[in-house]
């Protein structure tokens, strides 16, 4: 993260070594559906609004949509902290995962992430998937299948890495808990809004939450400081892209859901991150082991 240099890439969202490790299909849909508590339920909710003003769908004007996205920042900074739910590429692709996190609000660039993804995809056993909490570009990891809090002896029981985003190539919960922060953070809704080309906005009557649906250039998401590394691998073999996106916003500018369809070799990759739970929480901090 923006706490220390970081490498250009993280390796391709679509690499060897990933596809070799899960290649989860229609199992993975169904059951990471159900795991997300409804994430893409609560987007479906906000399709059609019984009460809307008429949309607006029209290149955004100069400032008009900036202003909007540091309204949203603003008002996420303010909370603090948040859950979310994760749903990354929808539809049984290798590198589906599915996941939820807590996030600790920093500042306009910076998020510490406490997240728990890649669960079981319907094997029917139990597993508990590893515990992975980000600190700037450093990560402290749980073993996988391993139970951690207080009466499992949580001392000991990381492993850590100073260097998250060059490890990430080949370890897919990492890469996955780092997808997970980058897609939910506010410098991602930001880097949306920004750059976005179109955009357009429904409000829903009496409750003033707000549906902003738009599209985003790749290219202008692969510069980005933030979240540009998880776009860029998709800007470099689509470098015309857009983005779509989604955004459901509530009466105090805080964030309901989030969906961007993302341009790939394949067709598309769908991302979905429901926010719940906002200003709840303890900080996040150094865990046992966890260098600062």
């Amino acid at each position: 993260m923006p706490e220390e240099a970081v490498p250009e890439v993280v390796g391709s969202p679509h690499g060897a070594a990933r596809r070799r490790t899960y290649r989860y299909r229609g199992l993975a849909v169904a059951v990471g559906i159900g795991l997300v508590l409804g994430v893409a339920g609560g987007i479906a909710a906000h399709a059609v609004w019984p009460d809307e003003s008429p949309a607006t769908d029209k290149p955004p004007a100069a400032g008009t949509v900036a202003s909007e996205a540091e309204t949203i920042r603003a008002a996420m900074l303010k909370q603090k902290r948040v859950g979310v739910g994760v749903l990354a590429r929808e539809g049984g692709d290798p590198d589906f995962f599915t996941g939820r996190a807590r996030l600790e609000l920093r500042d306009a660039t910076t998020a510490h992430a406490e997240t728990h993804v890649l669960y079981d995809m319907g094997e029917g056993h139990a597993w508990y998937p590893p515990e992975i909490v980000l600190i700037g570009n450093r990560a402290a990891i749980t073993p996988a299948k391993e139970m951690t809090g207080p009466a499992y002896g949580r001392d000991g029981a990381f492993r850590t890495v100073s260097d998250a985003t060059a490890a990430a190539t080949d370890d897919v919960p990492l890469h996955n808990a780092l997808e997970a922060r980058w897609l939910a953070e506010p410098a991602h809704l930001v880097a949306l809004l920004d750059g976005a080309t179109r955009v357009s906005t429904r409000r829903a009557g009496a409750g003033d939450t707000r549906t902003l649906t738009g599209s985003t250039p790749l290219r202008a998401l692969g510069a980005d400081a933030v979240v540009g590394r998880l776009y860029r691998p998709y800007a470099t073999t689509n470098p015309g892209g857009t983005v779509r996106f989604t955004l459901t916003v509530n009466s105090r500018d805080l964030p309901g859901t989030l969906k961007t369809e993302v341009p790939s070799r394949d067709g598309e990759d769908i991302f979905s991150v429901e926010y719940r739970r906002w200003g709840k929480g303890a900080p996040i901090t150094r865990l046992p082991g966890a260098a600062q």
